[in-house]
């Protein structure tokens, strides 16, 4: 996994694929503070992933304030070796300088069995 800070956060590179296209997104943050995860709802909009209705938007809180997000299936992100297929994911504007283009939660960490090293940094990811 390619492991490496930026602004003094731990980060990887992801690909997703939502109907057929794909794109890798770099600075995605290893957040064990985030229960889900989330992607930078404008560093995909240009492979067609947004809300199709106002109906989509729901709101949570957190550290930052109030955040609004979507959430969609998309047919796979990749981590690594490590592949989801048919996952759902929220998407909404996390960094208003645009510079992070997501959180890699919890969620995704657990069902990976995730061992962290921020000394180094590094990231081992066992299947279940």
């Amino acid at each position: 996994m390619n492991i490496y800070k930026f602004d003094g956060l731990i980060c990887t590179d992801i690909a997703i694929n939502f109907r057929g296209k794909e794109k890798v997104l770099k600075n995605v943050v290893i957040d064990t503070g985030a229960v889900q995860s989330i992607i930078n709802s404008s560093s995909v909009s240009d492979i067609n992933i947004e809300p199709e209705t106002l109906e989509e938007l729901n709101t949570t809180h957190g550290i930052g304030g109030e955040m609004f997000f979507f959430s969609k299936v998309v047919d796979s992100i990749k981590i690594s070796e490590c592949q989801f297929e048919n996952i759902e994911l929220d998407f909404g504007e996390i960094d208003p300088k645009g510079e992070l283009m997501g959180l890699i939660g919890l969620d995704l960490l657990e069902k990976y069995r995730a061992l962290i090293d921020v000394e180094l940094p590094s990231v081992t990811m066992k299947a279940t």
